[in-house]
């Protein structure tokens, strides 16, 4: 039986910096973001699972959530589709690297570094929706301002 990972370990993940930003970004531009679909990203490290995000999208119906508690699915409505579900498995580091553009879909489906069941199309699509938002450069952009930060943190010591 594994153990649960520690809060100080999952405070670590790039995930739980990542995220949070997403959130931000989608509630700046919910516009591009005007999809259904839920996705469930499980986090792992080192091929040990540490966490889970959720992102549910429910087009113009309702703002979107990026969460890491489950949110509760909405019925369909009688002329709609029931909302597409695409659960990604993801290394901790290559979530970064998929964010910040080193990684494509295609190639991290191909390498196995990302692994998906579920609605493909819909992960296909918070591809291109994510290049729409310029989601790379802006990770690197923070990630630049992150590291600025912490350089001067360290400099200060």
């Amino acid at each position: 039986m594994s153990k649960k990972p520690s809060a100080k370990a999952i405070a670590k993940l790039n995930a739980t910096t990542l995220f949070p930003e997403i959130r931000k970004e989608i509630e700046k531009n919910p516009s591009l973001f005007a999809i259904r679909g839920f996705f469930i990203f499980n986090i792992t490290k080192r091929n040990v699972p540490m966490t889970e995000w959720y992102l549910l999208f429910q087009g113009f119906d309702a703002p979107a959530i990026v969460s890491q508690k489950r949110p509760e699915i909405p019925k369909a409505k009688p002329d709609q589709q029931p909302i597409p579900v695409a659960i990604i498995q993801i290394e901790d580091a290559d979530l970064l690297n998929f964010m910040s553009g080193g990684l494509t879909g295609s190639r991290g489906i191909v390498s196995g570094k990302i692994k998906i069941a579920g609605a493909m199309e819909l992960a296909e699509e918070l591809e291109q929706i994510f290049r729409k938002a310029k989601g790379s450069e802006k990770t690197l952009a923070y990630l630049e301002q992150k590291r600025g930060k912490s350089e001067k943190a360290r400099a200060r010591l």
